[in-house]
């Protein structure tokens, strides 16, 4: 039972946000739902991840339906700072990099890996 209040009060704060990190969902179940197993959050995204409900941008957490909006967003900004001629010398082929991984990541795995 309190895996599933902890998994409806994440999908709750999911809706409202395009991502979030674990730290600021804690801290928001805590703010929300005081009586909340905050322990049961890393296990409960897990699940939701592994049933492919939740998404994973690293270390981010979002809707499925949101993942071509948020990767969208990321190459935009990849985008915008390679415009920069220092950013450009300092960082090489990163930006390539970035959005290569990018561009593979579907919300649970980059290319054959994980995500």
């Amino acid at each position: 039972m309190d895996d599933q209040l902890v998994e409806l009060a994440i999908l709750g704060i999911l809706a409202e946000r395009s991502e979030v990190y674990p730290p600021y969902l804690v801290s928001e179940l805590r703010r929300r739902a005081p009586m909340l197993r905050v322990e049961l959050v890393g296990p409960v995204l897990e699940r939701l991840w592994r049933e492919r409900r939740v998404a994973r941008l690293w270390h981010r957490y979002l809707l499925p339906d949101r993942v071509p909006t948020v990767r969208a967003r990321w190459l935009s900004m990849i985008e915008h700072s390679r415009t920069s001629r220092a950013a450009r010398e300092a960082a090489g082929a990163a930006y390539d990099d970035g959005q290569a991984l990018l561009q593979t990541w579907d919300g649970w795995r980059i290319g054959a890996v994980d995500a």
